[in-house]
């Protein structure tokens, strides 16, 4: 008798214990979903964030190599001469360098400001950015933190614009001095 009162409460925890498992993994799987979705969510706007968008055309320059080859149009800014910041070697550098900016032709922007017209008309004012964050770098700086540099610039140059329909700037020939 006793060995089967204790086969009976054995099974009796095995059943609760088989309950409580059941009943903790869906309480767990549940908390993990919403979990898993809200981090789905922060993920998502984050992207936008730093996307600057759904179409990818952020104030970020991020969206380098999003964009068609037959939307694609460049703006070309010659031969700039940037005095670079002093070093406290006794020498004055400069940059001579020729700039290239890739647009999107798809963005709802390019036809207001993209187009060859219109950048010629806001073309001193991308020097103006352009040579106002390199003149920030001394030499060596410029040297070492070129990709940077280029970034930042083109952070002010699409903060100019309002918009992202120029996505890249490249350096097509730089000599320092």
């Amino acid at each position: 008798m006793k060995k089967n009162l204790l086969a009976i409460i054995i099974l009796a925890l095995l059943l609760v214990n088989t309950i409580m498992t059941g009943f903790m993994m869906l309480t767990v799987l549940t908390t993990n979903n919403q979990a898993v979705t809200l981090i789905g969510d922060i993920a998502a706007a984050l992207q936008i964030e730093a996307n600057g968008g759904e179409n990818g055309q952020g104030f970020s320059g991020s969206a380098t190599g999003n964009v068609d080859i037959a939307n694609m149009d460049t703006y070309v800014i010659s031969d700039m001469t940037i005095s670079l910041k002093d070093d406290g070697s006794g020498k004055q550098h400069f940059m001579l360098a020729t700039f290239v900016l890739s647009m999107d032709k798809s963005n709802a922007d390019y036809e207001m400001y993209g187009k060859a017209e219109s950048m010629a008309t806001y073309e001193q004012q991308i020097r103006a950015k352009i040579n106002d964050v390199f003149s920030s770098y001394t030499y060596d700086d410029v040297r070492q933190h070129e990709e940077e540099a280029i970034a930042t610039a083109l952070e002010k140059i699409q903060e100019l614009f309002g918009s992202g329909f120029i996505y890249d700037l490249s350096l097509s020939s730089k000599v320092y001095q």
